[in-house]
């Protein structure tokens, strides 16, 4: 794994090195290598053992090591149990809410291999339910509202997500039988680049072999997937967040409109919700003389935007709404 890694995807792979282990057997590093190949995680021998020896000279250390000759040896403490077995409330809850909120954002065979963490984990919370500590209520005190209709999510088949992570986790083509919004089912080689989840729904964002233009396709309507052995092309000057950040998915047209947006209202509560949770940087929000609050920013202009609008119009004390257009940005894609 040439690339730098982020955080996340380091965690990864130092449970997938904890999954490696052995109580009664030591492995070399260049074992644990190859396992973590099979597993569909490629990174150098050298950052392997920095691995390992961050692990074992880590505060508790799961794993001892024997330097007594070379190659090292790495295995299992006998205490190590208490990893899998014996988490702490603070642990389980982070492994639940793992489970629960990064379930489409790991690599499918990964999110599998943690599946004993996340029973134990469940174990742990569910023996708490009944006793009276902070720590038992706690699952019970913790929840996730959304900002829109509850939508049940589509089905998204195992095999299809499955093969769509691996290819992405891997940085491998994919061919693909989509079936669009009008019903026609079509084949194509992409190249995987992101995944999205908006609201219940997930995106591959890819590009077409041949083509540099990146689009996103919903994982539902995806047939079939088969991962290819031919490496993705583009992955290196792609960023999903400047991807994200240039359109709202199913909230915009061809067009990008950039507006300033002038709102003119009377609540006060209003005033404070904004400045506490402002639009963007851009946002002013200043006092007229005649009491009311003007607020201008400038936005994209989208149907998200005109729903805020409408919703909280009435409550809000919204008086008048003024868009002026700053700039129009073509979309469009060419495939």
């Amino acid at each position: 794994m040439a690339r730098t890694i982020t955080a996340c995807q380091q965690a990864i792979v130092y449970l997938e090195i904890l999954r490696c282990m052995s109580k009664k057997t030591k492995r070399t590093a260049k074992e644990i290598r190859s396992m973590l190949q099979t597993r569909g995680i490629h990174i150098e021998s050298q950052t392997v053992q920095r691995y390992l020896k961050s692990l074992s000279e880590s505060d508790p250390a799961y794993i001892e090591r024997d330097d007594s000759s070379k190659p090292f040896g790495y295995r299992f403490k006998n205490t190590a149990e208490t990893f899998t077995q014996n988490l702490t409330i603070e642990e389980s809850l982070v492994f639940k809410l793992v489970q629960e909120h990064l379930r489409y954002q790991l690599p499918a065979r990964l999110f599998k291999n943690f599946s004993p963490l996340f029973e134990s984990a469940q174990q742990k919370l569910d023996s708490n339910i009944g006793k009276i500590s902070n720590e038992g209520r706690w699952t019970n005190k913790v929840a996730v509202v959304p900002n829109s209709l509850p939508f049940m999510p589509p089905v998204v088949k195992p095999r299809i997500f499955e093969a769509v992570s691996q290819a992405l986790f891997e940085n491998r083509q994919l061919e693909i039988e989509y079936r669009n919004a009008k019903g026609e089912r079509k084949t194509h080689i992409v190249n995987p680049l992101g995944i999205v989840q908006q609201d219940p729904r997930l995106y591959l964002v890819c590009n077409f072999v041949g083509h540099t233009n990146e689009r996103h396709i919903a994982l539902h309507r995806i047939l079939n997937a088969t991962k290819l052995s031919i490496e993705a092309q583009g992955s290196e000057r792609f960023k999903i967040a400047n991807y994200v950040a240039s359109r709202h998915f199913n909230y915009t047209t061809d067009e990008k409109h950039i507006v300033r947006l002038t709102l003119v209202f009377n609540s006060p509560e209003t005033k404070l919700n904004l400045e506490e949770s402002p639009f963007n940087q851009t946002q002013t929000i200043t006092i007229e003389p005649d009491g009311t609050f003007k607020l201008q920013v400038v936005i994209e202009d989208s149907l998200l935007l005109d729903g805020w609008i409408n919703t909280w119009h009435d409550r809000a004390g919204i008086i008048s709404v003024q868009k002026e257009l700053l700039e129009s940005v073509s979309t469009k894609e060419s495939h």
